[in-house]
């Protein structure tokens, strides 16, 4: 008789938890985890029966305990088909004595309190109409779970019955931390590659158990007087036995790639053919490079952590995703448009695959994967704190840090609106003329993507490459059902000066009537002669921590007599730490501004200073700014596009005056965007290192 065809399977999973100092920490996590791979329909395949299938709690008492089995016995006899039944918790005995399962709350509670086990499995496989029992006890002593052999030879049943017991240490040893269930939890999501269809208590299973619980003796009992006619006795469906559910497309490609590497008539199609393969040669193929089977080997190991990673994500997030948000958590984890953007839109597993196989660093380290999770995380709604399943996933692959990152980066919300911002930084390469675009496309903190955008020199070619730097970055917007608003632009000081970046005409319009553009300097990214990145990078860090300390009324204005010369300016300079204050300037100077401008920059990133020589009067300037220095710079953005909109302040209007200004603005989004240039980690993810090299 075949799974499709069995009659239903039941289950109950009890989780009896103690009171104070006994209480076992995880213990529900761990009941809730096996209780759904067992009632997953690919799976374990049981009924799930809401709390008639899953008891959890403190003082459950033992007639609860019995009257939830008879009720589940009852449930499996009616459709014919089996029952499994997993006890976790505390269990007492002594040597030779019967295990106790603490249901009462307390330890050293009197027996009548708590359950006998093995009475209670020997009642339960006697049960007429049962169509076997699988147990699964996790408690210390579990050893002294198995029923006495004549209660199932010669019991109700006349030994016609079927069980399996699976139990997590012997019966004078300790169990520790429900590693039992949660294994078997873990074995269940992952299959075993070697198996046949079904998952049973069988050497395949003990042998995999004992690869991995420390500090105890997992042990089983298995007996069957059923007759041959009858399907076997079964804890799970093989998920490795099934290539259809083990590999989607995108292994499926990478696996046949790093196959014909090997031997262009190599036919590997399944996780247990490679494994099978790899084991027959070892010491690497006759005629392949070691490269090539060294890669197949990396396969495999690729293979194992997506499909580890597929069961949790399958479990804790998939119920609350669609297509479309499959689509933006691909584009929050950096992976490519063409592959999130093809139809049919890529499932769960084409995302998780890709990013096992496509996201690797150059040590290994599956960082796109990582940054998937995380993205899925963020977008239903977890807040910056991982499910405790996926906390374990990422802890188990040293993953932890890396998802906490990414986390992190995109719950950010920078400006304090829309998290969606847009980086051009335009490069010099050291001469007087902008060679380059560089655009970064970022979601809080974290990239989503990256491209460089080359121009000759010239206006015109710059207004080019920076619309298509803008158009670039428009489907990520559109996929993420957001305006793009923010566009912060860095350039060296020479074009900072010379070309404001609000007033490019991109695509026929001002960039800056369109969207909120923040100036950056690019002297944190390229730093000026004589100076380093870090050293720059420290100036940036003096400058954002005066500001978080001071009262911020505003910034300290340079008159006409600090200006005269460089030099004066380097005496006044001379008398204030580097990023101590933020600087201004409210009437340009007669001569030398570009050389007063780079002295300025490189004293304190951000700088205040008119949009024109010839200033009306100076003193409005100077009060705008202090009236809206908190809102800086998104204010100087706001009066400038309400002054392009035609609109007519009047005098009084402190925003006519502060459309006259313009900034070079530095803070803590543009601090950590050079930061980690300088580091040089801040790059798109689909960057990463793809190991399948032709």
């Amino acid at each position: 008789m075949t799974a499709a065809t069995s009659p239903i399977r039941h289950v109950l999973v009890v989780g009896a938890q103690c009171e104070g100092g006994a209480r076992l920490e995880g213990l529900e996590d761990a009941a809730r985890a096996l209780h759904a791979v067992l009632v997953d329909p690919e799976l374990g395949g049981c009924a799930d029966r809401g709390e008639h299938s899953l008891l959890v709690g403190t003082d459950l008492s033992g007639r609860r305990v019995h009257e939830a089995v008879e009720s589940a016995a009852q449930a499996a006899r009616r459709d014919g088909g089996p029952l499994v039944l997993a006890l976790l918790g505390h269990g007492e005995g002594a040597e030779g004595a019967p295990l106790y399962f603490v249901t009462s709350g307390k330890e050293n509670a009197p027996p009548l309190s708590n359950v006998n086990v093995p009475a209670l499995l020997g009642d339960l496989v006697n049960h007429p109409g049962l169509n076997g029992v699988i147990a699964v006890v996790d408690t210390c002593l579990a050893g002294g779970a198995t029923p006495n052999t004549p209660t199932i030879t010669a019991g109700r049943q006349g030994g016609h019955v079927r069980f399996s017991l699976l139990f997590g240490a012997t019966a004078q040893e300790p169990a520790y931390g429900l590693r039992l269930s949660r294994e078997v939890t873990r074995v269940i999501e992952e299959g075993l590659p070697d198996g046949g269809e079904f998952l049973k208590v069988d050497d395949g299973l003990m042998a995999r158990l004992d690869d991995r619980l420390e500090g105890q003796q997992a042990g089983r009992y298995v007996f069957d007087g059923a007759t041959s006619s009858e399907d076997e006795l079964w804890l799970a469906r093989n998920r490795a036995a099934f290539p259809s559910r083990s590999l989607g497309p995108v292994s499926d490609k990478v696996l046949r790639d790093a196959v014909r590497r090997i031997d262009g008539g190599l036919r590997l199609s399944t996780e247990g053919e490679l494994a099978a393969w790899l084991e027959e040669n070892q010491q690497g193929a006759s005629g392949a490079s070691w490269a090539a089977v060294h890669r197949l080997r990396e396969v495999r190991a690729e293979l194992e952590v997506g499909r580890r990673t597929l069961s949790v994500v399958n479990k804790v997030f998939g119920p609350d995703l669609t297509d479309g948000d499959l689509r933006w958590v691909g584009m929050l984890a950096g992976l490519p448009l063409p592959f999130l953007w093809r139809e049919p839109a890529p499932t769960l597993r084409d995302l998780v695959e890709h990013a096992v196989h496509h996201g690797s660093d150059a040590g290994g380290r599956p960082r796109a994967l990582a940054r998937l999770v995380a993205s899925m995380t963020h977008m239903t709604g977890h807040g910056d704190r991982l499910p405790d399943e996926v906390a374990l996933w990422a802890q188990q692959l040293e993953l932890t840090t890396t998802v906490n990152d990414h986390l992190r980066d995109l719950d950010h919300r920078p400006h304090g609106e829309s998290a969606l911002r847009l980086v051009l930084v335009l490069a010099d390469d050291g001469g007087e003329t902008v060679v380059r675009v560089d655009a970064w496309l970022l979601f809080g903190r974290a990239v989503l993507g990256s491209k460089r955008f080359p121009c000759d020199p010239g206006g015109e070619d710059l207004k080019t490459a920076m619309g298509e730097a803008v158009a670039w970055a428009v489907p990520w917007a559109n996929a993420a059902r957001m305006r793009l608003m923010h566009i912060d632009v860095a350039a060296p000081t020479l074009v900072l000066l010379d070309n404001p970046p609000e007033e490019q005409v991109v695509r026929k319009q001002k960039l800056g009537a369109n969207y909120t553009v923040t100036t950056r300097w690019s002297g944190l990214l390229t730093p000026p002669h004589g100076a380093t990145v870090h050293e720059m990078l420290q100036v940036g860090e003096q400058l954002l921590a005066s500001l978080g300390h001071s009262d911020r009324v505003g910034p300290r204005w340079l008159h006409a007599e600090q200006l005269r010369t460089v030099e004066h300016l380097q005496t006044h300079l001379s008398n204030h730490g580097s990023g101590q204050h933020v600087w201004a300037v409210s009437s340009l100077p007669e001569t030398d501004w570009d050389s007063l401008a780079q002295e300025l920059l490189e004293h304190t990133p951000a700088l205040l200073w008119p949009r024109q020589k010839a200033v009306n009067d100076n003193h409005a300037i100077e009060r705008s700014v202090g009236k809206h220095w908190q809102a800086l710079p998104q204010s100087v953005a706001k009066a400038y596009r309400r002054h392009l909109s035609g609109a007519c302040p009047n005098h009084d209007d402190d925003l006519g005056a502060l459309a006259a200004v313009r900034v070079a603005w530095h803070d803590e989004d543009w601090q950590e965007f050079c930061k980690r240039r300088s580091w040089t980690v801040l790059r798109a993810p689909d960057e990463t290192t793809y190991k399948e090299r032709p």
